[in-house]
């Protein structure tokens, strides 16, 4: 069968019938081809050619489409009855303390947690040893934040500088594999293993070129290879590699790995990929999407929760993906959104059986475009009293000049 995809969608062994480009703009010779690898990819996108037709009774097809989210979670939900059955560790997570005093805490201890890793980083770029166990400590408390209250340290670890990037990437995806973990119902030492390596999977990036890193625009195939580089030497840099636990090895090594086999470093696929390897892709993906780059602007929690939904399957696996967003939540808290009155409203709140309607905070009328008098704490899911309507959908802080720390929920 003959059907036409995206360059971004190609694959190797896929095999092209159609460039859909004019044989003089380019300068491929063959017509028809199987692509080889990566790189074969790498010198189409060269060559200007954003789409081809592909036949499948030649090379691999797309891969299936994945599951929809409601069939996805409701697998997850007897996932997660098995997992209470067996370990007996997943329960209601109560809230022990409020969100305003486990936030105080948390920007106490996401400084801190920043100021260990930077000192890692730091030690890497200078050529010295760097010991990740000087990291225990502090993901012990982490680990202990969202055991008091979920809400408090990962939605916090989100907001970044842009001058710290890197540093804060590594917290905040530690908080939310944290925050994973606990949810899939994993034991606290292997919570600790997952956070560990997070912390640590990418400093082999000290390695790097920082203008590499923060190019604006699409990188050159040699330059990709030089970014892919970074992920073995993440453990090169790091002090006896061999006492680090499998499972933050697995991390270091497998979060850029894919669920179809487009990954790098190894090009593992499926089942192959650790499941460290698979939940870590996700929260990776997901913080970096949702953060402010050189190259892009920050995408609203939601907006990158449907596209990793709409990549389940193929980029990511799906059931761990269903799985992180009863996690997080469809609008996570601190998310922006839009409600049908036309006003504005910071999510406060989720209610885990029905994630569509959160409890939010309004405080902004965007027709009038200026701040409420008196912000209004509204619970969605109420059939009376709520004079604001649904969510019709997320916002960016940006878009509307609004500082988001400003609004952050206490």
């Amino acid at each position: 069968m003959i059907r036409k995809i995206t360059i971004d969608q190609l694959l190797p062994g896929m095999y092209v019938v159609d460039l859909h480009k004019r044989w003089f703009d380019h300068s491929i010779w063959q017509l028809r081809f199987k692509v080889r690898d990566e790189a074969h990819i790498w010198k189409l996108r060269e060559e200007g050619i954003s789409e081809v037709s592909i036949d499948t009774d030649k090379g691999i097809d797309l891969p299936p489409p994945p599951p929809e989210p409601a069939a996805a979670i409701a697998r997850i939900n007897r996932i997660d009855s098995r997992l209470k059955t067996l370990a007996g560790l997943r329960s209601a997570m109560p809230i022990a303390v409020s969100l305003g005093e486990e936030r105080r805490r948390a920007t106490r201890l996401l400084s801190e947690a920043s100021g260990t890793v930077n000192s890692l980083m730091l030690a890497a770029r200078a050529g010295l040893t760097v010991d990740a166990a000087h990291l225990e400590p502090v993901i012990t408390k982490m680990i202990a934040s969202v055991g008091r209250n979920p809400d408090g340290l990962v939605p916090l670890a989100r907001l970044k500088h842009h001058d710290a990037y890197a540093t804060e990437h590594a917290v905040a995806t530690a908080a939310l594999i944290i925050a994973f973990g606990r949810h899939q119902g994993l034991p606290e030492p292997e919570i600790e293993k997952l956070a560990l390596g997070t912390m640590v999977k990418d400093i082999g990036q000290t390695a790097l070129d920082a203008r590499l890193i923060a190019k604006r625009g699409i990188l050159s195939k040699d330059e990709f290879s030089i970014v892919q580089s970074h992920v073995e030497e993440g453990l090169s840099v790091l002090e006896a590699t061999s006492r680090l636990a499998e499972t933050s090895v697995a991390v270091v090594l497998e979060h850029h790995e894919r669920y179809n086999g487009a990954g790098y470093p190894y090009r593992m696929a499926g089942d192959e990929i650790s499941a460290a390897g698979r939940m870590a892709a996700i929260v990776d993906t997901y913080d970096a999407m949702t953060s402010d780059r050189p190259y892009r602007a920050a995408m609203s929690p939601s907006h990158v929760l449907r596209q990793l939904y709409d990549e389940g399957g193929s980029q990511y696996d799906p059931e761990l993906v269903a799985a992180f967003v009863k996690t997080v939540g469809i609008y996570p808290v601190g998310t922006l959104v839009l409600l049908e009155s036309g006003h504005l409203a910071v999510v406060e709140q989720m209610h885990p059986e029905n994630m569509l309607t959160p409890i939010v905070r309004v405080f902004y009328h965007t027709g009038r475009r200026q701040y409420v008098t008196t912000p209004a704490e509204v619970d969605l899911s109420r059939k009376v009293g709520n004079h604001y309507g649904q969510i019709v959908r997320a916002e960016t802080f940006e878009r509307w000049g609004i500082n988001p720390l400003s609004w952050q929920p206490v």
